[in-house]
């Protein structure tokens, strides 16, 4: 018969034509017969109907040869009892009349492959047989055993993990996806679907592990490895538990295990605990067992030895951890779970080095290994993360008063308001420094002692002294003038130049490097501490410059005010030649005039004379008025003094006459100039005289 073959049996006749036609209908190899004649080969699947259904599924199932062979029971609908007895009997699957024939095809052909798979799981476990039976425990061997398995239940990877009854931790002997010679310690407790493995020694298959109630608590750690679905297969050995075969997939869903799954899980299971009861793999398990075990005892002394501390601890306020010798935590306080935020469960069995900044971490080693040698480390400050985000800065002491355990204590106190408070201090400290570094006035300040503790870079400018030669070296008093200092402090303590403590802006002498005595402007003040006089700061500022500037200004203004008393003195000759001017033409023209008209022996010539010889001697003097160009005095009577014409004209010539002194009379004096030379004795002119003549 060929194995693809479907065999049709009970019933009527119809009926089990009805069903060949429907299977042949959806291109299905299919035949009827009366009996179970195995004659032609096993058939791919059975199909049995009629009323009598499961009593010809257990007589199949008697038979050998048929045990692994899928059956689909074909049932009447009643009674309703039918399809129960069926799968009682046996049956693969079952079905109600009238059965649509795509429905009938469909699970016909899922049972031919479950028959398939029926075959490879045998074939699976021959192979693995096979090889453990060659090579034993070999590393090797078990992965290709684990891979054989992870394949034919359909899951992504596998690893077998050996685990020694009362023991917490478990080994991780083999794996698909890691190196065949790699074993890994893991704690039992971390893998809940292993424990109840191995605690029920039944399989476990969980579809989901988001939604499972064991791999709930994991499930994040789980999804992030890209893991869903997981079967866990116990390996015991008459009764007693040696480990588990871990199966995980990438996507949920164990269904497809199946009963059959769940068979040949078990069967492989078996075979591996067979090989691993006596071998090598276990023997060495047992002894690192034994070593975890010394190890935990010594874990368990150091617990004896925190418990008999824990009151103290809890007791006090600064934050308490206890440290193993890898820098594991054992113990964590309250007062160490309020300062970071982390819940001590949480800390336990966790590296301190996790919580503390990057750069700090060899610190933790380091002061470890010194405390557990016997020595206390002096305190020191580290960075720690906390469930804020924001980092906390602590100062932390250490005891050996558990290092004989292989414990370290380690005390810690929050320090972060105090370091940020330094920092905030230590930044106005350095910005004050550069301000009063950058300032261009002397600033200078003493203890009562006198001895100088600020000198800036503006009094090394002024005094010519570095401040290293200064501070704590030179006494302030040699800085001013002999009783300078002296008279500075009683200026301060006085209430009369700016009120106690204070000292307004006053002028005074310092004497610099060179010894020289220098101009000072300085203003200074008494630095209190509560009522005592802490110390006194002086602000001094170089006048040398200032009182050079000042006296050229002074002699600037000096020439200013004789410029200006020049040009006054100019405009005012100016003006008065100007003025005096013209009547003095006219003086002169009109005395021409009478002399040329009068008889040579007139009696009032003489005076005429006179009167001309005057008039011009006027002319000479507005004409050295008219010439001044600076503003030159002799002395008068008493203390007066009048304005020397000879000194304060300018050097010309004497054959030019005086000028008029603006442009605008130029006219005029030339055209009286003109008339008075003009004028000859006609009777025009002796008319142009008739007052004259009258007043004669």
């Amino acid at each position: 018969m060929d194995a693809a073959t479907i065999v049709v049996l009970g019933g009527s006749e119809p009926e089990r034509a009805t069903l060949v036609q429907q299977l042949a209908g959806s291109g299905l190899s299919v035949h009827a017969a009366t009996n179970l004649a195995l004659a032609d080969g096993l058939p791919a699947l059975i199909v049995i109907t009629g009323a009598d259904a499961a009593h010809l599924v257990a007589e199949a199932r008697d038979v050998p040869a048929l045990a692994e062979v899928p059956i689909l029971a074909v049932v009447p609908a009643i009674p309703p009892t039918a399809a129960t007895e069926a799968i009682a009997a046996g049956a693969s699957d079952v079905a109600r009349h009238p059965v649509p024939p795509a429905v009938l095809a469909t699970r016909c052909r899922n049972l031919c492959r479950l028959g398939k798979r029926d075959v490879a799981g045998n074939q699976a476990v021959a192979k693995v047989n096979e090889i453990l039976t060659t090579s034993g425990d070999d590393a090797e061997a078990l992965v290709q055993m684990l891979t054989i398995t992870s394949g034919v239940l359909g899951f992504d990877r596998a690893s077998l993990i050996a685990h020694i009854e009362g023991s917490d931790h478990a080994f991780v002997i083999a794996a698909t996806d890691a190196e065949p010679l790699q074993r890994f310690t893991l704690a039992i407790a971390e893998y809940p679907e292993v424990q109840e493995a191995i605690r029920t020694l039944s399989p476990v298959l969980i579809d989901d592990v988001l939604a499972h109630p064991l791999t709930a608590p994991i499930s994040d750690m789980l999804s992030s490895r890209r893991v869903r679905g997981i079967g866990v297969f116990p390996v015991q050995w008459r009764g007693r538990p040696l480990g588990a075969i871990l199966l995980r997939k990438r996507q949920p869903g164990t269904g497809h295990v199946g009963p059959r799954g769940l068979e040949l899980g078990k069967l492989i299971a078996s075979i591996t605990a067979a090989h691993l009861r006596h071998g090598a793999v276990l023997e060495s398990l047992r002894d690192q067992t034994h070593r975890i075990s010394r190890a935990r005892y010594e874990a368990e002394r150091r617990l004896r030895g925190i418990d008999s501390l824990k009151e103290h601890f809890e007791a006090g306020a600064d934050g308490v951890v206890v440290l193993d010798d890898a820098g594991r935590i054992l113990f964590v306080n309250r007062a160490a779970e309020r300062i970071t935020g982390f819940a001590r469960d949480g800390l336990l069995g966790s590296e301190l080095v996790d919580l503390v900044a990057p750069d700090q971490r060899g610190q933790i080693g380091d002061t470890v290994a010194r405390v557990l040698a016997g020595a206390n480390v002096d305190a020191f400050d580290l960075q720690l993360s906390t469930t804020s985000g924001s980092p906390v800065w602590v100062s932390v002491s250490t005891s050996t008063v558990l290092a004989g355990t292989g414990a370290v204590i380690l005390a810690f106190r929050d320090v972060t308001a105090e370091r940020a408070l330094e920092h905030e201090l230590r930044s106005t400290k350095e910005f004050l420094e550069r301000l009063i570094d950058s300032t261009v006035d002397a600033i200078i300040a003493a203890d009562m002692r006198g001895s100088i503790i600020l000198f800036n870079q503006g009094a090394e400018r002024l005094f010519g002294y570095r401040a290293r030669d200064v501070i704590g070296k030179l006494p302030v008093w040699e800085l001013y003038e002999e009783g300078g200092a002296n008279q500075i402090m009683r200026m301060l303590r006085s209430t009369s130049y700016g009120g106690v403590g204070r000292l307004e802006q006053t002028r005074r002498e310092v004497r610099i490097a060179s010894g020289e005595i220098v101009p000072v402007s300085m203003t200074a003040s008494v630095v209190y501490e509560g009522e005592r006089e802490a110390a006194t700061v002086g602000i001094l500022t170089d006048l040398r410059e200032r009182i050079r500037m000042e006296q050229r200004l002074l002699d600037a203004q000096q020439k200013l005010q004789l410029s200006e008393k020049q040009a006054l003195v100019a405009e005012l000759a100016g003006a008065a030649a100007h003025e005096l001017n013209q009547p003095l033409t006219s003086i002169m023209g009109y005395t021409q005039l009478i002399q040329r008209q009068s008889e040579k022996d007139a009696a009032h010539l003489r005076a005429v004379g006179i009167i001309l010889s005057e008039a011009e001697r006027m002319a000479g003097i507005v004409k050295k008025i008219g010439k001044i160009t600076k503003y030159e005095t002799v002395d008068y009577v008493g203390t007066a003094k009048m304005l020397d014409l000879d000194r304060a004209t300018a050097e010309s010539d004497p054959g030019i006459p005086v000028a008029p002194a603006d442009e605008s009379q130029t006219g005029e004096y030339h055209a009286v100039q003109a008339r008075s030379e003009s004028l000859h004795p006609t009777d025009k002119d002796l008319g142009e005289l008739d007052p004259l003549k009258e007043r004669a």
